[in-house]
């Protein structure tokens, strides 16, 4: 239900939007259980019962596509992409009606030099990238987004669990906080 500033309309625009929930469920998925704790996705139709585990919600209330040529061509903020969320986490064993955690994310492709770059060495981008295959040409700079994304929420679950006691400052990931 975010604002999606997108070159898609109806059914395609729905297939982008489905896509783009699967990229950010395989990146977050993917930066959790290889930077912080076990995580397995799971689906709004699952039924849940109490168990040890957090649920992760969260709704994308901002989507700005860019242009892919404009980026890729002059770059320095040009063609710039943006994506938002709110993300919500639930505590299984307490409820699944009140989240325990809240926090928003916000970014873009920012001011870069226009030569397009690869990021497959890094696990979270690879996982994305297989998430979004058969999804046709999907953007570019949405893929770093939803990578870039995935990290700030996992920086942010470890910030909530270091400031908790729950891991040691070793394992915390300090998120970067706006200003």
């Amino acid at each position: 239900n975010g604002n999606f500033k997108v070159d898609r309309e109806g059914a395609e625009l729905a297939d982008f939007k489905r896509n783009l929930k699967a990229m950010m469920q395989a990146g977050l998925v993917t930066d959790l259980s290889h930077r912080l704790i076990p995580a397995v996705p799971t689906t709004k139709e699952q039924a849940f019962q109490p168990e040890n585990a957090w649920l992760i919600r969260g709704e994308f209330t901002k989507v700005n596509q860019g242009s892919r040529l404009l980026r890729g061509a002059i770059g320095f903020g040009a063609g710039g992409t943006k994506m938002e969320t709110n993300i919500y986490v639930y505590d299984l064993n307490q409820s699944t009606n009140t989240p325990f955690l809240t926090f928003s994310t916000t970014g873009g492709s920012n001011a870069e030099p226009g030569a397009v770059t690869g990021g497959a060495a890094d696990p979270v981008v690879a996982a994305i990238g297989m998430a979004a295959s058969g999804a046709g040409n999907f953007a570019h700079g949405l893929t770093e987004d939803t990578a870039r994304t995935a990290r700030e929420i996992t920086a942010e679950l470890s910030d909530y669990m270091y400031r908790s006691g729950w891991i040691s400052k070793d394992k915390w990931i300090e998120p970067k906080k706006v200003e």
